[in-house]
């Protein structure tokens, strides 16, 4: 167990502890990576790093000498997660698309190395505050870069396309994620009286570029996590009134700046007018730098009055009370008086029809409109995702085919890859047993990642790791409408927050139960010293000397018993797992790069080269249609048709639910051969694919003229 509180001297952390930060770091550091790279969505970007990141964590594992005793509810929770991923990768079977499938496989996997690794690693105060420090600065150097499209746009260009921000990341709605997840952080680490004051005042000062950002996402479902986010933190946290004066401290400023702000146009919708643009970026430049110090100033007087003031235990629990009190009832009161001011039960009722029926024609685009805006799009995917749940209940379409689905059974154009939900997504992709496994391994992360929340109120990272398990709701919530998962950034995220919490009061746990049973000992040892004392002395020296000699031998087998060591055979079975997921990413990534080049090749002209990378690549990745259908391209370039057309026909029996390979073969017996009637089948068969796609339906109709 960690010590208590002391202001004299403190005992350094042994050898071990500070090794068990690396994976936490480790993880942290690609978290970091990926949001840089696209935010880990991209495949072709995001897989060198998770080949590294895996081998890497074989070497650790490899050379892993002692591990932790995680409980048994992590276990199940592992095993849980683990079934769900060997059901994604038996998704390969029966899927769409067996190559999507593929890579969707890798990811889950991913995810689970990283649970497993730092869920199975000891984790104390060191370990723990280097997960929310190292992610703290992580999120601030996101948001930071990410606010400077929008007070330097003439130097930093990413907020050029939108009003909203979402680089480095890629999506709006993920960036918030990351924000509302840092902001717990920064409350617990500014309210923590064991982090230095410096400190203290620097993560205060931190929230502030990130309360500006997870604004300028205008993210609806991003406010809603937040509030989730906070409710959790101030009803489990047990340093509310800091961690309260830290939160308006940090928000206050930050609101004053954005009332001020108001009126700058291009702050809050898209312009070509650059100029513009520069000048009133630069003036919340200046207001925002304001914002920083007073900040910074607040939080100092916020630790001053927390110094010097003696606040007796009765006012800390009252003002805790009267916290939750305030915020509960200022959520629920606003947002009555909100819906109140608009119609009541009325106005509600007609939002919800409108959101159903996907009827609100509030412009959801740009400004701070969307925030009341039910026009989201995203009822007509969950109901394409019910309607291939309905073609295929148990297994799914296989994991990451939605966008079949969508081909299928839209009802208006546009090209989406996920239902925008997860839960929805895995019922489409993976069946009800995908659902059932995916559900309860999230119910149990959350049950192992909390234990019981009314527990061990007395511990001094207690408030850290409430932040943490806010962290891990915050993410729950949004994933029911968003597609997060799917980015390996806030997946990381996600799963170190979920294998540091647990890992930490496991840990601490073992660490209470060792403690106890190395006093039973001692209590043990004097026993028998106080009766070795009613023999006669010589005999009652040599037996208190033997019971003396003795203890060190008798807390050594203690500790062992209840530490524990990796045995070989498991380490070679987890290091050798981790090897060879590195190298099912290494695969479709190389064949990606293969197929990339083969298409770079042709329209270069290299007929020659171009066909060689597509075959290269179709070596590397049998399940994948594309470079199949770029072999057939580069075939027809060189005039061999025959062998073009025969090339398509296995690519119609590995994806025979590929709108694309029929589109391709339509066109080939229409324009080279000229077989209309195949022809007209293959096009109609494209069509009943994707009914929505205006090349076939174009190739149709030509078909039918001739």
């Amino acid at each position: 167990m960690e010590p208590p509180v002391n202001t004299g001297r403190v005992a350094r952390p042994s050898s071990s502890r500070i090794r068990n930060v690396a994976p936490v770091a480790l993880t942290v550091a690609c978290a970091g990576a990926f949001s840089f790279l696209s935010g880990g969505y991209i495949f072709t970007r995001s897989a060198p790093l998770a080949m590294a990141y895996l081998l890497l964590a074989a070497l650790w594992v490899w050379f892993l000498r002692r591990g932790s005793r995680p409980s048994p509810l992590y276990l199940c929770a592992l095993g849980t997660f683990g079934l769900f991923v060997a059901w994604v990768g038996l998704s390969v079977l029966w899927s769409l698309g067996p190559d999507l499938s593929w890579m969707a496989f890798d990811l889950a996997a991913l995810y689970l190395a990283v649970a497993a690794v730092l869920g199975l690693t000891p984790v104390r105060r060191l370990q723990l505050l280097a997960a929310a420090a190292g992610f703290l600065v992580v999120a601030v150097a996101v948001a930071v870069y990410a606010y400077l499209g929008k007070v330097l746009p003439d130097v930093v260009t990413n907020a050029h396309a939108y009003a909203r921000l979402d680089s480095p990341i890629g999506y709006w709605n993920v960036l918030a994620l990351m924000m509302i997840m840092a902001l717990m952080v920064v409350l617990a680490l500014a309210a923590d009286r064991r982090v230095p004051a410096m400190w203290r005042t620097l993560a205060a000062v931190a929230g502030v570029p990130l309360c500006f950002t997870f604004f300028f996402t205008l993210s609806r479902g991003g406010w809603i996590a937040l509030a989730v986010a906070l409710v959790i933190y101030f009803a489990f946290c047990t340093t509310r009134l800091a961690s309260l004066a830290t939160l308006v401290a940090v928000a206050a400023p930050v609101a004053a700046v954005l009332w001020r702000v108001r009126d700058l146009g291009t702050l809050f919708q898209a312009t070509a007018d650059d100029m513009l643009r520069t000048q009133q970026g630069h003036i919340l430049l200046r207001y925002s730098l304001a914002a920083l110090v007073i900040t910074g100033a607040a939080q100092v007087v916020v630790l001053l009055l927390q110094q010097r003031v003696p606040w007796p235990r009765w006012s800390r629990v009252a003002a805790g009370a009267a916290i939750i009190v305030l915020l509960v009832a200022g959520v629920g009161g606003g947002s009555v008086a909100f819906v109140q001011a608009r119609g009541g039960v009325s106005w509600v009722k007609a939002k919800v029809h409108a959101f159903a029926a996907g009827s609100d024609q509030t412009s959801a685009a740009e400004g701070t409109v969307r925030l009341v805006s039910v026009n989201t799009g995203r009822p007509p995917l969950w109901r394409e995702a019910l309607d291939q749940f309905h073609v295929d209940p148990v297994a799914g379409s296989g994991a990451g085919t939605f966008r079949f689905s969508h081909y299928r059974f839209r009802k208006d154009g546009g090209v989406v890859k996920h239902a925008h939900s997860e839960w929805f997504n895995v019922l489409s992709e993976l069946g009800i047993v995908g659902l059932v496994l995916f559900v309860a391994s999230m119910v149990l992360f959350v049950a192992t990642s909390f234990r019981n929340p009314l527990r061990d109120r007395g511990d001094p990272m207690r408030s850290l790791v409430v932040a943490m398990q806010a962290g891990i709701l915050a993410f729950l919530v949004h994933i029911s409408w968003d597609w997060d998962w799917g980015m390996a950034a806030i997946g990381f995220v996600f799963f170190l927050f979920v294998a540091v919490s647990s890992s930490y009061l496991a840990t601490r746990a073992g660490d209470e139960r060792r403690r106890a049973s190395l006093e039973g000992l001692e209590e043990e040892v004097g026993e028998e010293r106080d009766a070795a004392a009613g023999q006669d002395a010589p005999a009652a020296g040599r037996d208190a000397d033997a019971a003396g000699q003795d203890l060190p031998a008798r807390r050594s087998a203690r500790r062992r018993a209840g530490g524990g060591h990796s045995r070989w055979p498991v380490r070679a079975a987890a290091t050798t797992a981790l090897v060879l997921l590195a190298v099912s990413w290494a695969l479709p990534y190389m064949a990606l790069r293969a197929a990339n080049a083969a298409l770079a090749e042709s329209a270069d002209g290299n007929a020659a080269a171009a066909l060689s990378n597509a075959r290269h690549a179709a070596r590397l990745d049998p399940l994948a249609v594309d470079p199949l259908l770029t072999e057939a391209l580069v075939l027809q370039q060189q005039g061999k048709n025959d062998e073009a057309l025969a090339v398509l026909g296995q690519a119609q029996r590995l994806q025979p639910a590929n709108y694309e390979v029929y589109f391709s073969q339509g066109q080939l017996l229409l324009n080279v051969f000229g077989r209309k009637a195949a022809a007209v089948a293959a096009l109609k068969h494209a069509l009943a694919l994707n009914p929505l796609d205006g090349a076939s339906a174009s190739e149709l109709s030509q078909a039918l003229a001739h």
